[in-house]
């Protein structure tokens, strides 16, 4: 599976990588820390799954969520945020996201949705 991240924190950046290359079948086809960047990069590449922040330095990842999703409306992307309001989680999962995590409190369950997707037919959310 062919994951893409959009994360502005090179720390983070660099963590996620390292977890997304220790699950078998995952690979990292790239990183973007700004949303114009992501965008482009996403709609020019076969990315399955999206690792998406909220807050990014040139905008709301949410708007970027919308627009991915009408663009690629069958990528799977999981939000990944220091901002895990219930607010932010609504409207998350209404613009298309398929699962939203507390950077702080639910880093590892991030594994649990990248194997669920890797399974066949894997259409639902796992929280």
């Amino acid at each position: 599976m062919n994951l893409y991240i959009v994360e502005d924190s090179i720390l983070i950046q660099n963590r996620l990588i390292r977890f997304v290359e220790e699950v078998p079948g995952m690979h990292v086809l790239g990183v973007a820390s700004d949303m114009g960047s992501a965008y482009q990069a996403l709609i020019g590449n076969d990315a399955d799954a999206l690792i998406l922040d909220i807050q990014l330095a040139d905008g709301n990842g949410l708007q970027l969520l919308k627009n991915i999703k009408q663009s690629k409306p069958g990528i799977k992307v999981v939000v990944l945020t220091n901002h895990a309001t219930e607010d932010n989680r609504v409207h998350a999962l209404r613009a298309g996201a398929d699962g939203f995590l507390d950077k702080s409190t639910d880093f590892a369950l991030l594994q649990e949705y990248l194997l669920r997707w890797q399974q066949p037919n894997s259409n639902h959310q796992v929280n």
